[in-house]
C-alpha cells in the first residue's frame, strides 16, 4: 500500500483510518449499562473489547489484525459471539430486531461498497448505537498517505452529519486535482488536528441515512469547494507533528518520489535503505 510515511508512521496512518478514537472508546465502556447487550459492527481488525458480539467479514481467528484497541478491558465476545458475513450482501443479518441494546460501527462506512443497507441493519438489530466514520477534513486534505491526492486511497465515502442522520456523497476522482476543494496540505512538518480528524454521530431508536445523489458535475464541484473554504476557516486546523529534522527530511524525500511517480512500497524502503 502507498503511504505518505515510512515505518512506524505508515502503520500508524493505517491503524488510525480504521479503528474507535481511543478516548470515545473509553467513554463508551464507562457509560454503557454492564448488562446491555453490545455488538460491534465491522470492527474485526480491531474490535470494540466491550462488544459482546462481532459482526464482520473476517473469520474470529483472523480477528485484531490491526491490534487491540488500547483500553484496560477484556473482550466480552467470544468465537461463539463472532458472526462472519457479507455485510452488504443485502441479506437480513441473522439476528432478530432490537436484539441489541447498542451498536457500535467504527471507521466502516467510508469504505464499504453499501453503506446504506449497512445503517437499515444497524437501525433494525440495535435500540441504539455510536458511528464513528473520518471526518471530511481528512478525507478533503493532501498528504494525510500521499502527496497528491486527498485522504485515504481506499475510502469511497464522503459522510456528513445532521441531526437526524447520515449523507454519504460519494468521494470523486475530480476531487483531487482541484485545488479549491482542498482543506489542507500537511507536508512535511503538519498533521490535521485529531480533534477534527473524525466524525461521530450517536443515534436512539433509529436514524436517517441518505445518498446524495450528484450528476451535475459544476454542482458537485461548487459544494466540494464550500466546504473546503469553511473547513480552512478553522483558527486550529493543523498542528505541528513533532517530528525530529530527520524525520522530516525522510518525509520529505519520501513525497518527492511520490510526486513523480514512484512506488510508495519502492520508496519507503529506498528510503530506508539510505537511512541505514
Amino acid at each position: 500500500m502507498c503511504s505518505a510515511g515510512t515505518g512506524d508512521e505508515a502503520r500508524s496512518h493505517n491503524r488510525s483510518s480504521r479503528t474507535m478514537n481511543k478516548e470515545q472508546a473509553e467513554r463508551l465502556i464507562r457509560e454503557l449499562d454492564s448488562n446491555a447487550r453490545v455488538v460491534d459492527v465491522g470492527g474485526g481488525a480491531m474490535p470494540f473489547p466491550r462488544a459482546d458480539y462481532v459482526i464482520d467479514a473476517l473469520p474470529y481467528d483472523k480477528r485484531a489484525s490491526l491490534g487491540e484497541l488500547d483500553v484496560s478491558y477484556k473482550p466480552r465476545f467470544t468465537q461463539d459471539t463472532w458472526c462472519q458475513v457479507d455485510l452488504c450482501e443485502r441479506r437480513p443479518w441473522p439476528f432478530p430486531d432490537k436484539f441489541f441494546d447498542f451498536a457500535t460501527c467504527s471507521h466502516l462506512l467510508e469504505d464499504i461498497r453499501d453503506p446504506i443497507w449497512v445503517c437499515s441493519e444497524l437501525c433494525r438489530v440495535a435500540k441504539a448505537g455510536y458511528i464513528e466514520v473520518p471526518s471530511r477534513i481528512v478525507e478533503q486534505s493532501l498528504g494525510v498517505e500521499h502527496p497528491n491526492y486527498a485522504g485515504y486511497y481506499h475510502h469511497r465515502w464522503l459522510v456528513d452529519a445532521t441531526p437526524e442522520g447520515l449523507i454519504f456523497r460519494h468521494k470523486p476522482h475530480m476531487l483531487h486535482v482541484i485545488r479549491d476543494s482542498i482543506v489542507a496540505s500537511l507536508g512535511v512538518s503538519r498533521l490535521l488536528n485529531p480533534k477534527h480528524s473524525i466524525l461521530t454521530f450517536e443515534w436512539s431508536g433509529g436514524f436517517r441515512y441518505v445518498e446524495k445523489l450528484e450528476f451535475d458535475e459544476d454542482a458537485m464541484i461548487e459544494e466540494l469547494c464550500a466546504f473546503a473554504f469553511q473547513a480552512r476557516g478553522l483558527p486550529d486546523l493543523t498542528i505541528s507533528n513533532g517530528y525530529s529534522l530527520a524525520k522530516r527530511a525522510k518525509r520529505l524525500v519520501h513525497f518527492r518520489r511520490l510526486r513523480t511517480g514512484g512506488n510508495g512500497r519502492a520508496a519507503r524502503s529506498k528510503t530506508r535503505d539510505s537511512a541505514g
